[in-house]
């Protein structure tokens, strides 16, 4: 890292690892004074959470497909490639419009009111998923080959984070089996996050809400793109993230879903993914600028 990361990496990293002491000593508490399943403010959060970075990683795997195919001369592994491209695109689409329903029917069900039928879902979602993912592609095929190209790894290195992720989050969960708050059945179900419990069915350890809202951050290896005079606006595409992050962390906490070392643990999970799976040459050169 160079002088000027470890200067706002250090305060982050003891920042968080306070805060992952205190949740060691308060997970329960900390659940038991401000959890509220009905609360609305977390459960628009937890509809809404996840679909900005899932959909970002949609989009990459667009621009993937659209550099292979707007080759001059593309060969069989272009055409597989870009095959596997749309394909992830799809299902990631796919996933976040399912899931997005599924929260809403949740949500509706706590509340005593109704939803569409399992038919007119199935329907919507795949009526859903076929527009963004046109809509997606139009826009990426817009994109001029001069321009994809110059994507074409930062996009690789987005979806690279996002699939890591995916793996490393759902292989602690099936290995921890933490139940969640607002699943205990008494307080001695409850356990540390330091204790793994097996796979049990359950997965409040860690967070996958805030792990898949961390992989936003992907869209920070974009920035090196950006010419010199724009650079000034980075620090704020961080705050912004940031803050973004943060409030879905938090909304976990305050529906019952996680406790706070499940969303912390989750975000610095995440977080080490996207800095580890960053495109070398952090920086343009002077031409790229221009």
């Amino acid at each position: 890292m160079k002088t000027k990361q470890l200067r706002i990496f250090i305060p982050v990293a003891l920042l968080w690892l306070a805060a992952l002491v205190l949740a060691g000593f308060s997970d329960l508490n900390i659940s038991l004074r401000f959890a509220d399943p009905m609360s609305v403010p977390g459960r628009i959060l937890e509809i809404a959470g996840e679909p900005p970075a899932i959909l970002f990683t949609s989009f990459n795997f667009s621009l993937i497909a659209a550099c292979f195919l707007k080759r001059r001369e593309h060969g069989r592994r272009e055409l597989v490639l870009a095959a596997l491209s749309i394909v992830g695109m799809v299902g990631t689409i796919y996933y976040t419009v399912s899931a997005t329903f599924d929260y809403i029917r949740d949500w509706r069900a706590d509340l005593g009111r109704g939803f569409i039928g399992s038919a007119s879902e199935l329907f919507l979602t795949l009526l859903i998923t076929a527009l963004i993912s046109a809509l997606l592609l139009v826009i990426s095929f817009g994109v001029s080959s001069e321009r994809l190209e110059r994507f074409l790894k930062i996009a690789a290195h987005c979806v690279l984070a996002a699939a890591l992720t995916l793996i490393i989050i759902w292989a602690f969960k099936l290995c921890w089996g933490r139940v969640r708050f607002r699943q205990l059945e008494s307080f001695s179900d409850f356990t540390p996050f330091w204790h793994p419990n097996g796979y049990t069915g359950y997965f409040s350890f860690p967070s996958g809400h805030t792990a898949n809202a961390t992989v936003i951050f992907t869209l920070t290896y974009y920035l090196r793109l950006l010419p010199e005079s724009k650079r000034k606006y980075k620090p704020l595409v961080y705050a912004a993230l940031t803050l973004w992050v943060i409030i879905v962390a938090l909304s976990r906490v305050l529906v019952g879903a996680h406790y706070l070392s499940d969303v912390l643990c989750g975000g610095a999970i995440t977080a080490a993914i996207v800095y580890f799976c960053r495109p070398g040459n952090a920086e343009p050169s002077s031409k790229e600028n221009r």
